[in-house]
């Protein structure tokens, strides 16, 4: 006995030594696994912080590195460096807030997947998801036969290969958002173990028969191919195919799918509980086909082409007691008022956004609702009173862009689950009190933003809550800076611009311990000096600060160093601009200092901006040269440097060749021939008035095919315009065009018209005869003025290929010959200035044809012969030919000679006078003649009335049959 438990004791002891002894060296990993991750790491381009944990002996202790703790080998690779965090659509949020970190993380991984990775043998799970990686699937990834999880979604990956089907093992396959290109996918048939497939966002177009090769996949749970260009479904090949017993999600949103895809979908799978056809082409015949799907939960059937009264859909789902998510978005539903939802006991998230609802807001019990989008309709009336009973447990409330008026109801501060609340964009007015925030403890949005609502909060008042995004532009909350605002800890978006606060920007400000991600105080009064303490407050590296149209004053402060977007026009800062390139944020992409009142030269050190796209200090008083270092920002795309005493040559742009488009010199001192900035080929607007420019156009201005834009006036320019000039492509092009002159901000959590969103950049122009500045799109203008220079020569014939012109100027220079008699192909002239130079001969008979002429002046040249006529023309008075000695005809005191002048249209004084009191009276007795004569029978005679009315529909319906036919056959003719 004692023997035999020694035995025992002894094997146990060897045994415990031996798996110590195991597990001491478990924790290296396999040296070849160890260097084929070195080889891999050499196959990306990454930042070195990225990998830098790759090093040493022991590769299960790098970074996303996992391994099996009693063999060390490597299991699992997680190299996903996602450089944002996503924010999800907020139909689909409930309970919790988008997370807003962007481009917080180390930057994604870049280069190719080596063929190193198939040397895991024993890997299950590999997720190189959101990085920058491009080429292919190595082939011989098939080859890990123990792969469970394969995640390469978000990268630039461009095919998919068929050694896929080896992976017996796999249950979860992520290839969204890539750049594959496939012809067919009978590959996933041998994926016998499937649960989980997303191959959205790829190209699958010429994939005919994905239904067939989807039902193969026996276990398949979630299947999602949202934009992925798929063909519509044959409805005679579905008999074929097996229906599923274990797909439960099925997401096919974005790809133009007509109605028969209902027929695919009842077939696939009995037990969905989750349905996403939204932006498809879906019409109103689908409506019978919800009796089938009876185990839904969530359904979303936005933007489609939805159309009847929203209340005949309703009864028609089997599931509505079931149901939690309903989205119907963006459907064109007839007219109608809010209906009854209380049959969808269940229901948690409904939105209606956009969905054409009437009349006034009114809603039946749902219990267990959290969120309601009703944003984007034609809600009318005041706001209810919220019942908590009926709205315990709301989450986010949207009511924006609807026409609701009246004050906020008091009753809405006891929605106390309540974290998003937007009513922006309606008619709204009153005070917000106290009482309307009481219980709100939970609130994180707050946008009430496009009102006429006034805070009224004591000074001292602590708010319940927290707030991430608080919008309140055009509504009153000054006069003073709010000061409940010093309170608020986690602010990451503030948008209170033209708010009437007239106070100094507060000291605390620069105190919030928040990641602020947006900041617009514009359009306010805010005076005073900006603190210093701006420069400590924590930012996104994607932020927009936005402090325009104030009376903000003194030097100019520093800035968080990853400030992104600043604006701080039409200011009062003063001093040298070498202050902001001290301390500036060196990752700023749009810089607006323009309408200031800074002085001095600007510092040369542009070059440590690489970042910067727009640069505007327009309208100040800075002075001598333009540095050097401004043409080393090989990203930047308008330069606006107008309105300034900025005197010598103008610098060498040649390294921003490539990304410039807009640059704005003018109303300077420059001195320089044009030579140096018509080698950027790819401008947009060249304006370079008010300076002393010399010397003559050279031709390779013709070369600049992008040009829509030309304002060399007022400056010495001398010789002949160039006789290539009609080669500028985008000038003869009728086509509006928008390239590069918009552009966008990124900033955080835009919800419809909070006030974020996309700013154009801005352009003045002599225009119609004064100054005008453009800020909207002016992708559509297309001008030339080259007025108040030394030109000399001809007008040359090929300017009239520039038929997109809207405005051309060549006044005040020397040009001689005549007018070139093709003129009236530029028809879209709006403003032609042609006078001051040496013109003769007759004016084209061919200016008849120029119909949306409103300005027009030929006045002092040598110009003869009888003015032309036309419907336009005739509109102008003498004005517009003055000083042309040998002209002749209206509307001139000269008559021609022995020419037949033709009837202009117009009416003499006396002549008018004698007619006026005849004519008007005999056209008051026609009208009550006439009026009483139809309708007085119309009212009288009821059969009549009926017979003309029903003659009126007959006609209407007519028409817009003979209409939509004829379209129906433009769009076949045309394939669109």
């Amino acid at each position: 006995m004692f023997s035999s438990r020694l035995y025992h004791f002894c094997v146990a002891t060897i045994l415990c030594i031996f798996l110590s002894h195991a597990s001491f060296h478990a924790e290296m990993c396999a040296e070849i696994e160890k260097q084929a991750l070195l080889k891999l790491k050499e196959g990306f381009v990454h930042e070195t912080e990225l990998l830098s944990s790759w090093n040493g002996d022991d590769c299960c202790k790098w970074k996303g590195v996992s391994c099996n703790n009693l063999t060390g080998h490597v299991t699992s690779l997680h190299l996903t460096f996602s450089n944002f965090t996503k924010v999800e659509d907020l139909n689909y949020l409930v309970d919790t807030m988008p997370v807003m970190e962007f481009f917080s993380g180390p930057r994604a991984l870049g280069g190719r997947i080596d063929s190193s990775i198939c040397e895991l043998q024993h890997l299950s799970f590999l997720d190189l998801s959101h990085n920058d990686l491009v080429g292919e699937i190595p082939k011989c990834i098939g080859s890990l036969g123990q792969l469970t999880h394969l995640k390469l979604a978000w990268n630039g990956l461009n095919s998919v290969s068929d050694a896929l089907s080896n992976l017996s093992n796999l249950q979860y396959l992520d290839l969204e958002k890539n750049d594959f290109v496939a012809s067919d996918l009978n590959w996933l048939s041998h994926l016998s173990t499937l649960r989980y497939l997303d191959l959205s966002n790829n190209n699958l177009g010429a994939v005919i028969d994905w239904p067939s090769s989807i039902s193969k996949i026996p276990f398949l749970s979630e299947l999602y191919l949202n934009d992925c260009r798929l063909p519509q479904v044959n409805p005679k090949s579905i008999s074929h195919i097996n229906s599923s017993t274990f797909l439960q999600i099925l997401s096919l949103s974005g790809n133009n799918f007509d109605s028969s895809i209902l027929s695919w979908v009842l077939n696939v799978s009995k037990v969905l509980t989750v349905l996403d056809l939204s932006h498809n082409e879906l019409d109103g015949s689908i409506i019978m086909s919800f009796n089938s799907l009876c185990q839904l939960k969530k359904l979303y059937l936005g933007s489609n082409k939805l159309s009847d009264q929203l209340s005949d859909y309703l009864p028609e789902f089997c599931s509505a007691k079931d149901l939690e998510v309903l989205n119907l978005d963006h459907n064109s539903f007839v007219n109608g008022s809010l209906p009854d939802f209380s049959m969808f006991s269940s229901l948690e998230r409904l939105s209606l956004q956009n969905t054409s609802i009437v009349g006034p807001l009114s809603f039946g019990h749902l219990p267990r609702l959290k969120a309601l989008d009703l944003s984007l309709n034609y809600l009318s009336g005041s706001l209810p009173v919220f019942e908590v009973t009926k709205f315990s447990s709301l989450h986010f409330l949207d009511l924006s862009h609807n026409k609701l008026s009246g004050t906020l109801p008091y009753t809405i501060g006891q929605l106390s689950n309540l974290w998003f609340l937007s009513i922006s964009s309606n008619e709204l007015n009153g005070n917000i009190s106290e009482e309307h925030l009481l219980k709100l403890s939970g609130l994180k949005i707050l946008d009430v933003s496009q009102n006429s609502l006034s805070f009224n909060l004591n000074s001292d008042w602590v708010p319940p809550f927290q707030l991430v995004g608080l919008y309140a532009s055009s509504c009153i909350l000054g006069p003073q800076f709010p000061m409940w605002l010093k309170q608020q800890r986690k602010l990451q978006v503030l948008q209170i611009s033209n708010t009437h606060i007239m106070d100094v920007f507060p000291e605390w400000f620069g105190d919030i311990s928040s990641s602020l991600l947006y900041i617009n105080v514009s359009r306010n009064k805010l005076s005073g000096v900006l603190p210093k303490s701006l420069s400590g407050i924590k930012t996104g590296i994607l932020s927009t600060w936005d402090f325009s149209f104030n009376n903000l004053s003194g030097p100019l402060p520093p800035f968080p160093p990853k400030v992104y977007e600043l604006f701080l026009s039409n200011n009062m800062f003063r001093g040298f601009v070498s202050s902001f390139c001290e301390t500036s944020p060196l990752s700023v992409t749009y810089l607006d200092l323009s309408s200031n009142a800074l002085t001095g030269p600007l510092p040369n050190c542009w070059q440590k901006f690489q970042n910067l796209e727009v640069l505007n200090l327009a309208n100040n008083s800075l002075s001598g040269r333009v540095p050097e270092s401004l043409g080393n920002l090989q990203r930047i795309s308008a330069m606006h440097l107008n309105s300034n005493n900025f005197s010598g040559e103008i610098p060498s742009l040649t390294l921003c060749k490539s990304s410039l488009r807009f640059v704005d010199f003018g109303d300077n001192n420059l001195e320089e021939t044009l030579k140096t900035l018509l080698e950027l080929d790819h401008l947009v607007v060249l304006r370079l008035r008010g300076n002393r420019i010399r010397g003559s156009i050279p031709t390779s201005l013709c070369n600049i095919l992008s040009l829509q834009v030309l304002d060399l006036s007022s400056n010495n320019i001398t010789g002949e315009i160039p006789q290539c000039i009609g080669d500028i492509s985008a000038m003869s092009d009728n086509g509006f065009e928008d390239e590069t002159i918009f552009y966008g901000t990124s900033a955080p959590l835009i919800f419809h018209d909070s006030g974020i969103g996309f700013f154009s950049d801005k352009l003045s122009l002599t225009w119609k005869g004064r100054n005008s500045e453009f800020r909207r799109f002016f992708g559509f203008l297309k001008a030339i003025d080259i007025s108040n220079n030394h030109l000399t020569g001809e007008i040359p014939q090929s300017i009239t290929s520039l038929v997109g012109l809207f405005f051309l100027n060549l006044s005040r220079n020397n040009l001689t010959a005549f007018i070139p008699d093709s003129f009236g192909r530029l028809v879209n002239l709006e403003s032609l200035d042609l006078s001051r130079n040496h013109l003769h001969g007759r004016i084209p008979s061919s200016f008849s044809q120029l119909h949306f002429l409103m300005v027009l002046n030929l006045s002092f040249n040598n110009l003869t012969g009888l003015v032309p006529v036309g419907p336009q023309l005739d509109t102008f008075d003498n004005s517009s030919y003055v000083e042309n000695i040998g002209l002749c005809g209206l509307p001139l005191e000269n008559q021609c000679p022995g020419d037949v002048i033709p009837p202009r249209g117009r009416v003499e004084k006396n002549e008018d006078k004698v007619l006026s009191f005849e004519f008007y009276l005999s056209l008051g007795l026609g009208f009550c003649v006439g009026f009483c004569s139809v309708c007085g029978t119309l009212i009288v005679k009821s059969s009549w009335r009926r017979a003309y009315f029903q003659l009126f529909i007959t006609v209407s319906d007519w028409m817009y049959v003979i209409v939509v036919v004829f379209i129906a056959r433009m769009k076949r003719r045309f394939r669109i």
